[in-house]
């Protein structure tokens, strides 16, 4: 469980390094700006690509851990988001995320709507 808790921040630091090395030195030599600038513009680049990246991360781990907690089927995706089944490949017990990054905060937020439901039933049961 760590080792996950930890992924997006990872992604988004690998994420934002790569996004400054490349932002500097494209700015130092295609544009030919001074150090000081192509710093700053760097790290404005860096943070941006920092925030996406760990959004994305966090968004991976989140729909991966509701999946896992209720055993869901593709078919029971495809219901529970509105999508098609093929959408949801599940290879090894493992869902593989290979509809667009555009789409990961519908299904997220589709999920987490679900969580939230089959949570308040089971608080119903036990009362």
């Amino acid at each position: 469980m760590k080792q996950t808790k930890y992924f997006p921040v990872i992604y988004g630091v690998i994420s934002a390094l790569i996004a400054f090395i490349a932002v500097f030195f494209i700015a130092q030599r295609t544009f030919h700006l001074s150090v000081s600038m192509a710093i700053l513009g760097a790290g404005i680049f860096a943070a941006f690509f920092y925030v996406l990246s760990y959004f994305r991360g966090h968004a991976s781990y989140e729909i991966k851990a509701i999946v896992a907690k209720y055993h869901l089927t593709d078919e029971e995706l495809a219901k529970i988001t509105g999508m098609k089944a093929s959408d949801f490949p599940i290879y090894h017990n493992k869902l593989q995320l290979i509809i667009p990054k555009r789409q990961w905060p519908k299904v997220l937020n589709a999920l987490q709507e679900y969580d939230r439901q089959r949570q308040l039933s089971n608080e119903k049961e036990k009362k």
